[in-house]
């Protein structure tokens, strides 16, 4: 189940993005999650599994007048992936950002070890930035238009 993040949900987070570190992210980027945390633009999430375990979390915001939707933050515990949960919690975000007439693009910024998750939901690379994160960590930015295979990926996740 999907349902917006609270500040009691903070230590869950920080726990998801360390169980992911340095495979997908940075230690750096504990700084910069924590800090996203306190105030997160647009609607932030967690996922929680059958037992009510907060499994995951992903966010959503807008930028350019509303015009492009942003993926946020998304992350899948460790313990957890390759379960179908990361393609869940992309899907819902997906249905969010659908909810917002004026979003025309969603882009998001990821690393090697995500980009072909992301192709297989339709997303393109727009850039590429060796060694962006860290040395060996490649920045990958991908953006999906807001058309009709978006339409009927987003109708898939709702239909389940």
């Amino acid at each position: 189940m999907l349902r917006k993040y609270s500040n009691a949900d903070r230590s869950f987070c920080i726990n998801i993005l360390e169980s992911n570190t340095p495979r997908y992210f940075t230690y750096q980027d504990r700084e910069d999650f924590c800090a996203f945390l306190e105030a997160p633009p647009g609607i932030y999430n967690v996922l929680e599994d059958d037992e009510d375990a907060i499994i995951g979390c992903g966010g959503i915001s807008t930028r350019k007048q509303g015009q492009e939707g942003i993926l946020t933050w998304g992350m899948i515990h460790a313990t957890r992936q390759r379960q179908g949960w990361g393609r869940y919690l992309t899907l819902a975000r997906f249905s969010q950002l659908s909810e917002i007439s004026s979003v025309k693009t969603i882009t998001l910024n990821t690393s090697q070890e995500t980009v072909g998750f992301y192709e297989k939901l339709g997303f393109h690379t727009t850039a590429f930035t060796p060694d962006y994160y860290s040395i060996g960590l490649h920045r990958y930015d991908m953006e999906i238009d807001v058309n009709e295979q978006f339409r009927q990926i987003v109708g898939e996740r709702d239909s389940q």
